[in-house]
């Protein structure tokens, strides 16, 4: 508490009154008690206009492709991408996201999937960014397809130290990792565990059957997952509404309060202090001017005294 002295001149004795707080400073205390938010933004046109867009949107955090998600083609970064990355990387948290294409549930039927990922590893390496969001990918045979993950996560850290962020699936055709089980059977057989955190896509985990409308049923779900993995594992959430309904195992993200899950829970998560310490992107789709409306909508919910530090 900020404290300044005064005289009471009746009967001559200090007290201590409230002080008006540096701005700044208060705005800085006050931002570290709730989730930081940005989007995942495209890098086409180079990492300065992508922190340009950033701030122009009020992003605290961003998410990026290394590279085409929908393209096998190699990539090579020039002198100036790692400089104009640099410039990003030091006004916020960036968050790398592994491509459509490489499959780490079949590294074992297909090179290619293992080699995808390793190049898009190295891309992150070379940037100097240490943290890359990864699908855990599909196969109806789950056993297989498990083994194969953590098989290539596991070639991977023994080679390069980056921070890996498995996210949840919604359960779609033969994905893996729409439950905890699932998620855990990979978590376990992975070697450097102190590099692996749990990437939570709130549209996901909706859609996969997880009604977290209902505060008990995530109350729940995020219990269970501290307690098979260990506190201090969730990573990063990717915060999207959904445009299905709970359980439909179709992976349709919406924009924020406008979707199946509602606006009452993302205003409890993004004031919620147990993951005030963490980032949250949004992936809702890009339609016209709908990122700046997503933001607006995401501020709105935080409390009004932190809504008033950040105008």
């Amino acid at each position: 508490m900020w404290v300044r002295e005064t005289v009471d001149r009746k009967n001559r004795r200090q007290k201590p009154v409230p002080a008006v707080p540096d701005c700044s400073l208060f705005t800085v205390l006050l931002r570290r008690l709730i989730l930081k938010i940005g989007f995942h933004l495209s890098i086409s046109n180079g990492f300065d206009q992508t922190l340009k867009h950033a701030k122009s949107l009020r992003c605290e955090t961003v998410q990026i492709f290394l590279k085409n998600p929908r393209s096998w083609e190699k990539k090579k970064w020039k002198d100036e991408d790692i400089s104009a990355f640099q410039r990003l990387q030091r006004e916020m948290a960036v968050f790398g996201h592994l491509s459509y294409l490489p499959n780490l549930a079949k590294i074992d039927e297909n090179e290619r999937n293992l080699h995808g990922f390793v190049h898009e590893v190295k891309l992150c390496r070379d940037l100097g960014l240490d943290r890359l969001v990864v699908h855990l990918g599909s196969r109806a045979d789950k056993t297989k397809g498990i083994t194969a993950i953590a098989r290539g996560i596991n070639y991977v850290l023994e080679r390069y130290d980056i921070k890996q962020f498995l996210e949840n699936s919604s359960g779609q055709g033969a994905s893996i990792g729409k439950d905890n089980e699932e998620i855990t059977m990979v978590y376990e057989k992975i070697d450097r565990k102190e590099n692996i955190f749990i990437c939570i896509d709130t549209a996901h985990l909706f859609e996969a059957g997880h009604n977290i409308k209902i505060k008990k049923v995530w109350n729940v779900f995020i219990d269970d997952l501290e307690e098979r993995l260990g506190k201090g594992k969730i990573g990063l959430f990717h915060l999207n509404d959904s445009r299905t309904l709970s359980g439909s195992h179709v992976d349709r993200h919406w924009h924020i309060g406008k979707g199946e899950i509602g606006i009452n829970f993302f205003r409890f998560l993004v004031n919620n202090k147990r993951f005030a310490h963490l980032e949250g992107v949004m992936e809702t789709p890009k339609m016209g001017n709908m990122d700046k409306e997503n933001m607006r909508t995401m501020r709105s919910l935080l409390s009004p005294l932190m809504s008033r530090s950040l105008a």
